[in-house]
């Protein structure tokens, strides 16, 4: 397959299993929060399970790799999957920041990251990693998210706001190991941050 296909096969699924975990925070919101937990927290379990399988028994990664290799980045098959890292950072932000800004940081990544990749790719710079387009993407659809966390769970426009800032930026950073890690656990810190001072 060419390397441009396979890439732009990895960006379709990928973006899709990013948007699928718009049900979580969907979840505690309209159904029941310990539930999105729930599913948080089994969702990163059977990822740590599937990272252990993958060291202790080297064929199940060349499986993986076999079955879909268009889920996969070439250089995962070294490291931490990045739907692992995804994993646990929706659960560590749901526990650190709670249901309302805890859910509207996990759209951001839900949203703002597969809009970063989509946008990028198609007006940025193709040699480019990171690109300005692809940060004003991740811009926009985090705000959507935003609008989302102010008018359903009542959040703060400017707690709102800063978190949409603070998740385009980590976006754009991408701090090691993973911005799958730090998107929604800073961008949901500095949401309660902001709620915190605007309350006071």
């Amino acid at each position: 397959m060419p390397s441009s296909q396979h890439s732009r096969r990895v960006s379709l699924l990928r973006k899709l299993i990013h948007l699928a975990a718009t049900l979580i925070p969907a979840l505690g919101w309209l159904v029941s929060f310990p539930l999105a937990l729930g599913l948080a927290g089994v969702v990163l379990v059977a990822s740590l399970v599937l990272e252990a399988a993958r060291r202790w028994w080297p064929w199940v990664n060349q499986l993986l790799w076999r079955l879909v290799p268009s889920v996969f980045r070439e250089w995962e098959d070294r490291r931490l999957l990045g739907s692992t890292w995804f994993s646990l950072g929706m659960l560590v932000t749901l526990l650190l920041c709670g249901r309302d800004a805890g859910g509207t940081a996990i759209l951001f990544l839900a949203w703002g990251d597969p809009a970063a990749e989509l946008v990028g790719r198609r007006w940025g710079q193709p040699e480019r990693r990171k690109t300005l387009a692809g940060s004003l993407g991740c811009l926009v659809a985090c705000l959507l998210a935003g609008v989302i966390g102010v008018n359903l769970v009542g959040l703060s426009p400017w707690a709102a706001l800063a978190g949409v800032l603070t998740a385009t930026l980590v976006e754009r950073w991408s701090p090691p190991p993973d911005d799958n890690l730090w998107m929604p656990i800073l961008s949901g810190l500095t949401i309660l941050l902001v709620q915190q001072v605007a309350g006071g």
